[in-house]
């Protein structure tokens, strides 16, 4: 099944749970971790026209330090110090200048993800991620955070900033 696919049939349950909980109903942010990291498997989606903005690959966590691997796919953990991805539904929370740049602040909304702000996992870019498809070659891996490339981060920081509680479904 495509990413679009897989992130249309989400899309309708998500824009229920936002109409419900009062969070953002234009504007949503998904992570495929099902999808090899060298693909396209974060997606921005306008609830509006019901259509992706944008697509691209995004690296996952891929451990701690002593058994840091290159993994195309995802290990998943809320535990702190794993460095691993997490699944569930966050709010996309705070903007702030780091030392990778913009990034996001994320605040889990599930208790698969509830410990990403205490963990600092958050919506960033980095200079060593792609911006475009190199399957079958892996993503770089990051600490736990969802990672873009500078270009694409800077696209989400332009759809974010007109934007106010903003949800991010990560999921297998």
């Amino acid at each position: 099944m495509s990413l679009r696919s897989r992130v249309e049939a989400r899309a309708v349950a998500l824009r229920s749970y936002c109409e419900q909980e009062g969070y953002n109903t234009h504007l949503a942010l998904f992570v495929d971790l099902s999808r090899h990291s060298g693909r396209c498997r974060f997606m921005a989606w306008d609830f509006e026209q019901n259509r992706p903005i944008l697509s691209s690959p995004v690296s996952h966590g891929s451990g701690s330090r002593r058994s840091h691997r290159r993994s195309a796919y995802a290990r998943l953990s809320n535990e702190d110090g794993s460095h691993l991805s997490s699944v569930g539904r966050a709010l996309v929370a705070e903007r702030y200048e780091g030392s990778y740049g913009i990034a996001y602040r994320l605040d889990g909304l599930e208790s698969t993800n509830s410990n990403l702000r205490s963990r600092c996992v958050v919506l960033h870019g980095w200079s060593y991620t792609t911006s475009l498809p190199i399957f079958p070659i892996p993503t770089v891996g990051s600490f736990g955070c969802p990672v873009l490339s500078k270009r694409v981060m800077a696209r989400v920081d332009e759809l974010l900033r007109n934007q106010d509680s903003v949800i991010l479904e990560v999921f297998v």
